[in-house]
């Protein structure tokens, strides 16, 4: 019998302990939970998931005020990890980033490296019809996180943000429904173009 991802993360928050404070920043602390310990299990998950991809730290690059960059993580249990990132050009064009490590994402052991990777350019009009989708979704304002997780076995929508040096995040447990489902939905198909079975998002 599987054993649940819950015992997994006890695992792995277990053995990661020891070298948290080495570990580069993802994430503001004290922002991913109601405690301690729930608001570290997810930072070294989120972080661990980021590095297999080979991803940057968003809330180290917003030191760089002329930075504009956006990102989706999502973690499904039972599936790889998957990461959409778009950074933003001078000229108004984008970069679209696209990795998926191998693995299942609710069971960390069992990511261990980038499987997939690719980028392409994404012209400059289409840009300007993301930002205007994230600015009626009010991501910026959106809180980072609502503590609303019923279960065990789900997905995990991070969308993360930075401007003009400000660093912003959201985070969401399953969403059926709301601005971070659209918005997690607009770069897996809209951006990313992915090809993912609909009983596959969730």
């Amino acid at each position: 019998m599987r054993a649940s991802h819950g015992l997994a993360f006890s695992a792995l928050l277990f053995v990661l302990t020891a070298s948290a404070t080495a570990q580069e920043a993802y994430f503001p602390k004290n922002a991913l939970g109601r405690d301690v310990r729930s608001d570290q299990r997810k930072a070294m998950w989120y972080s661990h998931e980021l590095k297999v991809l080979g991803e940057p730290s968003f809330f180290k690059l917003a030191n760089n005020p002329s930075s504009e960059s956006y990102r989706f993580l999502w973690l499904r249990t039972f599936h790889p990890p998957i990461a959409i990132r778009l950074d933003l050009q001078a000229d108004g064009s984008g970069i679209l980033t696209t990795k998926t490590a191998n693995g299942e994402a609710g069971f960390p052991y069992t990511v261990k490296q980038l499987a997939k990777s690719g980028s392409r350019t994404i012209e400059r009009e289409r840009i300007q019809a993301l930002l205007g989708r994230l600015t009626r979704a009010g991501f910026w304002s959106l809180p980072p996180e609502t503590y609303d997780q019923t279960g065990t076995d789900g997905s995990q929508w991070i969308i993360e943000g930075i401007k003009q040096g400000t660093y912003h995040f959201v985070d969401r447990w399953s969403p059926d429904e709301g601005s971070v489902r659209e918005l997690g939905l607009m770069f897996i198909f809209d951006l990313a173009q992915m090809k993912i079975p609909e009983d596959q998002v969730y």
